[in-house]
């Protein structure tokens, strides 16, 4: 399909459902053809419709990762319906919140959620679909919305629907991460966000209909769209990882090697598990022609081992962007560059996106070596926040830039991800990046992954590096991290306390959680390395 010109993503199904009919869309217990696959689509889309589910209208779909979730996505498009993924694994409390902020017409779960919403859902939901209810499933009398199984549907005769027309502007998904207040901030994504970006992927990465692509992200998470969207554009087809699967070596490997996947899209620590694997990696590995990762900052010597494992002639990317506006920087890894010390680049703006560097004083930076706060321009930035307002990037979001709140800088001429903004903290009159002592300490052989955040007591402000090991049985001292700092960074950087945990804590999307982190602070629940001490000792 030619996506130079505009379209829809739903066109791209509706392409593939006829010029790739008998291709799979979906391999493993998943398993359908694109012809099967789309007319399923239409039977979800007709009984949407005949609820009163229009352009415009939303519908939220609150499941664990599983095939109806992109029947359910892709329904809703169907409709010219903008579709609200939500975390399966989110509490109660999290997705009345999302239903109660997006106002759905549809709702798209299964009977454990239901059960557990018990009636508490706004009512704007006129249809709730279940997708695991048995065939004869009644609700009571005088229930507020229309239930209805999955499963009923091809049985009620209803009119499959007018495939709707939709336009650049036009929503195609609201994307909710977390808010600062507690309350989750929707992202509009729009169907000119969706193609640019598409358009983009097949181009860049001459993807076809032969490829495989392994979608580990969650639907709730920016980095599915690649693996959903891009392959409906091709008529590739796509392995669900589900939820029990995202972080079981086990399963990850037998997918791999059963469904000869080709595309690998994930966060960097789902790609560190797979390295420390007690498998021989070159054979996993051997299908593979394009290896992405993207989400947080990759240890490099743990990017080093990944590199040897793959074949020659796929290709290693480092793509960038918050989810406003999903990827908008990527760098092709070099040989090179793997052997410093430092993280990989971020690299450089999509083609039709421009970006700036703001210091401090809101001026632009363009020396190399200078930092500043990253400003994204152009077609992959989001029309704005669903029914929020923010301060700092509402009147941005109406000029087509989003404010990244990422400090970088240019290093032969590419943009180099320095940490967070917010992240920057004043420790005794100095300023301090705790991605930059992140970045020293994982350089250590014997540490796995690294974590540092600023613990406030009464009386001070300390750093805490939070650290798991490569092998539990290392001897790692407190002495010895601070000598290794010591010759990466100031002195006045060095942390004051080293924690040592199994794993650390990761979020919904496989990222380190910092907010754990510093609830875990205070509770104690760790190993201290005593300054003093030769060895780690258990706080009482």
């Amino acid at each position: 399909m030619d996506t130079h010109k505009f379209c829809s993503v739903i066109d791209y199904l509706r392409f593939s459902a006829q010029h790739f009919a008998n291709n799979d869309a979906f391999v493993g217990v998943d398993e359908i053809t694109y012809q099967e696959f789309y007319l399923n689509v239409r039977t979800l889309a007709g009984c949407f419709k005949i609820h009163g589910v229009g352009k415009a209208e939303r519908v939220a779909i609150w499941l664990p990762k599983c095939g109806e979730y992109p029947l359910a996505i892709y329904a809703a498009m169907e409709v010219g319906a903008v579709y609200v993924p939500m975390d399966g694994s989110q509490p109660l409390d999290r997705a009345c919140k999302i239903l109660e902020k997006s106002e759905p017409v549809v709702l798209v779960t299964d009977c454990a959620r239901f059960e557990a919403l018990d009636h508490d859902f706004p009512p704007s939901i006129q249809l709730i679909i279940l997708i695991d209810a048995d065939l004869n499933f009644e609700i009571e009398a005088n229930y507020p919305a229309a239930v209805i199984p999955l499963l009923r549907l091809p049985y009620m005769g209803t009119p499959l629907p007018e495939p709707v027309s939709c336009y650049e502007q036009d929503l195609a998904a609201i994307l909710f991460t977390s808010g600062s207040t507690g309350m989750p901030k929707g992202v509009k994504i729009s169907h000119g966000n969706l193609h640019y970006f598409v358009d983009w992927a097949v181009s860049t990465f001459q993807i076809s209909c032969n490829d495989v692509f392994a979608n580990h992200a969650g639907f709730h998470f920016d980095l599915s769209t690649f693996d959903l969207f891009a392959a409906a554009a091709v008529g590739g087809a796509v392995w669900l990882i589900r939820d029990d699967e995202q972080r079981n070596v086990n399963a990850l490997i037998q997918g791999i090697e059963q469904f000869n996947i080709s595309v690998w899209y994930s966060v960097p620590s789902v790609l560190i598990l797979l390295n420390n694997a007690q498998f021989d990696m070159h054979k996993v590995m051997s299908t593979m022609r394009y290896v992405l990762f993207a989400g947080e900052v990759f240890p490099i010597k743990h990017l080093r081992e990944l590199e040897c494992y793959l074949p020659d002639g796929c290709a290693l990317f480092n793509l960038y962007g918050p989810t406003e506006t999903n990827v908008c920087l990527y760098y092709q890894v070099e040989k090179s560059v793997l052997q410093g010390n430092k993280p990989v680049y971020i690299g450089q703006p999509l083609p039709g996106s421009t970006i700036e560097i703001i210091d401090e004083k809101g001026q632009a930076v363009i020396s190399e070596g200078c930092v500043g706060e990253l400003l994204v321009t152009g077609p992959c930035v989001t029309p704005g926040y669903w029914r929020h307002y923010d301060s700092v990037n509402s009147l941005n979001h109406s000029k087509g830039i989003h404010a990244t709140g990422d400090l970088v800088c240019y290093e032969r001429g590419l943009l180099t991800y320095l940490g967070r903004k917010d992240r920057m903290i004043k420790l005794n009159g100095n300023r301090v990046e705790l991605g930059e002592i992140e970045s020293a300490i994982s350089s250590m052989q014997e540490v796995k992954e690294v974590a540092v955040i600023a613990e406030l007591t009464e009386s001070s402000q300390h750093i805490v590096a939070y650290c798991s090991l490569t092998n539990i049985k290392n001897k790692i001292t407190s002495i010895a991290v601070k000598q290794y700092c010591a010759q990466k960074i100031p002195r006045y950087m060095i942390p004051k306390f080293i924690r040592l945990l199994p794993e650390l804590p990761k979020n919904a999307n496989g990222k380190i959680d910092y907010i754990a982190l510093k609830a875990l602070s205070s509770k104690n629940q760790h190993k201290v390395i005593n300054n003093n001490a030769s060895k780690a000792e258990e706080v009482s």
